[in-house]
């Protein structure tokens, strides 16, 4: 599930980075058309389009953040219960070894 999530996580990021590179480009390739609400229109595009940017760029750092954190603490309890770590891992490694088998059959 984890992993889905991540998979899923670093999709959407990369759909918003896909949606701010092509509102950038589009921006670059309207023509002003020499009133002054074309204008004004393509200044707020583009400070709309550099306040997303921005809080794409802080949402980004955020989750980096917090993964790194998440990593960090396990780690931290892997270091210090070592053997519940490892007895969770062949539990795990169990429950998944006798869900395999039986599929196998």
């Amino acid at each position: 599930m984890n992993r889905n999530y991540e998979a899923e996580r670093a999709a959407l990021l990369e759909d918003v980075k896909q949606v701010l590179k092509d509102a950038e480009a589009l921006y670059k390739a309207a023509v002003d058309d020499g009133t002054q609400e074309g204008k004004e229109l393509k200044e707020k595009l583009k400070a709309q389009l550099h306040r997303a940017q921005q809080q794409f760029s802080e949402l980004e750092s955020s989750l980096v953040e917090r993964t790194r954190q998440a990593a960090a603490h396990t780690d931290d309890l892997v270091h210090k219960n070592p053997y519940q770590a490892m007895g969770i891992a062949a539990l795990i490694g169990l429950v998944l070894g006798a869900l395999l088998s039986r599929n196998g059959r």
